[in-house]
């Protein structure tokens, strides 16, 4: 019985580190290849500031539904193609918008978010 009781609360605890591990491993954004000093603005254009990064291009399936758990611009692209950017801020986490046409996005943040800023695929 003692056996019994240590051996499920060990399955407990690791359930626990499990779910409160953060997920950064889903995270759908290389923290390794930002462009620090400017985001991607309305019209497509880097606009320079230097309290914001960029992402390099993320791949994209409108078929997905996608979450930010930080306040962050996302622009959509077709290729090399711009389509539109869009200001995400609320209560996290936030879903994206779903833009049909879109096969890549970029996500710009203010650096402060930077160890902390996430994008998954909702399940």
């Amino acid at each position: 019985m003692k056996t019994k009781l240590s051996f499920m609360s060990l399955l407990v605890g690791i359930m626990l580190l499990s779910a409160c591990s953060g997920g950064s491993d889903d995270n759908l954004m290389d923290m390794g290849s930002l462009t620090e000093g400017s985001w991607m603005g309305y019209n497509g254009e880097a606009v320079e500031n230097e309290e914001m990064m960029t992402t390099d291009y993320i791949d994209y399936d409108p078929s997905n539904t996608y979450e930010i758990n930080r306040s962050s611009y996302v622009s959509y692209f077709n290729g090399e193609d711009f389509i539109e950017t869009i200001q995400y801020s609320g209560e996290p986490p936030m879903t994206l918008n779903t833009v049909e046409e879109a096969d890549r996005i970029m996500v710009s943040f203010n650096q402060y978010n930077e160890d902390s800023i996430n994008l998954t695929t909702a399940e």
